[in-house]
């Protein structure tokens, strides 16, 4: 559910300041750059196009803790590349060094995890803009699991065991318990699958999800529609 985001733009590379205001929705997400540069993307509907402001280091804080007005859906994370090859996070030097940046989980559209243990890296496809973002993250898929925000609106499913990722890759680095997490605002339909002849090489499949993304994904879990969509 769309709210407002404040923050303070430097114009020109200061010392002029600008207050905006912008949806939550058209946030794309902030990032710390070298020295005290920070920055948050955004969709300036007053231009029609994605851009970039340079923000001060204060508003940078109020937007990752949530204190820039109705971000109850704002996180702070962790990317990764290690052995992942997701290039999409917007860190400096994003093929050989970690940073963290703040997201907008009602972007996530699905994140799972990278290793079968539980641990580790969680792949992250991130849509905004109608544009698919792939990057890996270290928060675990559990952690995001019901990300709840304003008036107990959940924002994300429970965690469950992913099998197969359009039918056909089976993602064994998933199907632990807590191995996925779906956007709930990126479900197109979801259904229970009274018999499984099309998942003969893993048993027991029960539930089919297709997700709204530009690659429409189709999941295929194990677990029944209602623990995941509690």
């Amino acid at each position: 559910m769309a709210s407002t985001i404040r923050f303070t733009e430097i114009i020109n590379n200061g010392p002029a300041l600008r207050e905006c205001a912008i949806s939550t929705d058209d946030f794309k997400w902030a990032y710390a750059g070298s020295g005290n540069n920070r920055y948050l993307e955004f969709f300036d509907q007053s231009v029609g196009a994605e851009r970039v402001a340079t923000i001060t280091t204060g508003s940078f804080v109020d937007v990752a803790a949530g204190n820039s007005g109705g971000t109850a859906a704002f996180i702070t994370v962790t990317s990764t590349v290690s052995g992942i090859g997701k290039y999409d996070a917007p860190v400096s030097g994003v093929s050989t060094a970690t940073g963290t940046f703040v997201i907008n989980v009602q972007n996530i559209a699905i994140a799972y995890l990278t290793t079968a243990t539980g641990t580790g890296a969680t792949n992250v496809q991130y849509i905004f803009n109608e544009k698919c973002y792939e990057f890996a993250i270290t928060s675990a898929p559990a952690s995001l699991a019901n990300t709840q925000g304003a008036s107990n609106i959940k924002y994300l499913s429970a965690a469950f065991p992913l099998r197969f990722i359009n039918n056909r890759q089976i993602l064994t680095n998933a199907s632990g318990t807590n191995g996925c997490v779906i956007g709930r605002k990126f479900v197109k339909t979801a259904c229970t699958i009274a018999s499984d002849t099309s998942y003969e090489s893993v048993p027991n499949v029960i539930t089919e999800v297709y997700l709204n993304t530009p690659d429409n994904l189709v999941l295929a879990t194990t677990t029944a529609l209602a623990t995941i969509l509690p």
